[in-house]
């Protein structure tokens, strides 16, 4: 697959993975998945897939990615303060948070590693 066309199908991905968080994250507390592990990792797991998918995405903007998904983490507990039966933690917040910077910081150093054993320049930050 062409460079090109990787980084377009990353953009719909990271952006259909918002917007299936939003539907997640702000909907009753019977539509929400469960699984095995505690709450925060959860919370952790799925912002860090999150941050390295927009990462990938949109290489050269690696700070506007941080910024934004930082602010659509706030968005999104503060929503959920204005839902009945729902709550906003800043604690979640904070979980959440970290899972997006490890998520973006983790695909940049794999994808400028990956560039570094190819012998290719990484151009993200040309």
């Amino acid at each position: 697959m062409p460079p090109g066309m990787t980084q377009t199908v990353f953009r719909y991905l990271a952006w259909g993975l918002i917007l299936g968080l939003f539907i997640i994250t702000d909907t009753v507390s019977a539509l929400r998945p469960h699984t095995l592990v505690s709450p925060n990792i959860d919370r952790f797991a799925a912002l860090f897939v999150v941050g390295a998918v927009f990462s990938l995405a949109y290489p050269k903007h690696l700070l506007p990615i941080l910024l934004g998904l930082l602010t659509v983490v706030i968005g999104f507990e503060l929503i959920q303060k204005l839902l009945s039966g729902r709550h906003g933690y800043v604690k979640d917040m904070f979980v959440k948070g970290a899972g997006c910077c490890a998520g973006v910081f983790a695909a940049t150093a794999l994808r400028r590693t990956l560039s570094a054993m190819s012998g290719r320049p990484d151009r993200s930050n040309s």
